[in-house]
């Protein structure tokens, strides 16, 4: 059962990422709007195009092993510290007035709660019977 759950959230994390990935490269502007940020030099728009290019890539990875997770690990691994390092960054952020609670709350949440599931998920090598 354990391992069910452990291949649903690496494809719906995929899946996330992908879509993401897609809309930071066709629509920058949109993401800017969404995440309300205003009056961003245009330039800006290349650095979140270039962040999508990461998300849709990243998704191939944990396409990868949501098929194997045993022997992907690796890539479980890149998402529990994917998710500690977004959550932490947004509190960093957050604490020192540069994004508002609006702007990352909903991106700090969600990334300490995909690096909690995978860590409670995390597939553990079977113990060999003495």
């Amino acid at each position: 059962m354990k391992l069910i759950l452990l291949r649903l959230l690496l494809t719906l994390d995929a899946s996330v990422l992908f879509l993401l990935g897609m809309f930071f490269i066709l629509a920058p502007g949109q993401v800017e709007r969404a995440f309300h940020f205003i009056d961003l030099p245009e330039a800006v728009a290349y650095i979140i195009g270039m962040w999508g290019c990461v998300f849709a890539t990243l998704s191939y990875g944990y396409v990868v092993a949501a098929a194997d997770p045993l022997r992907h690990r690796a890539w479980i691994q890149v998402g529990i510290a994917r998710g500690v390092l977004e959550c932490a960054l947004g509190l960093v952020y957050l604490s020192q007035g540069l994004v508002t609670l609006q702007q990352a709350g909903l991106g700090i949440t969600l990334a300490g709660l995909m690096a909690l599931a995978y860590v409670v998920l995390y597939p553990r090598k079977p113990r060999v019977a003495a």
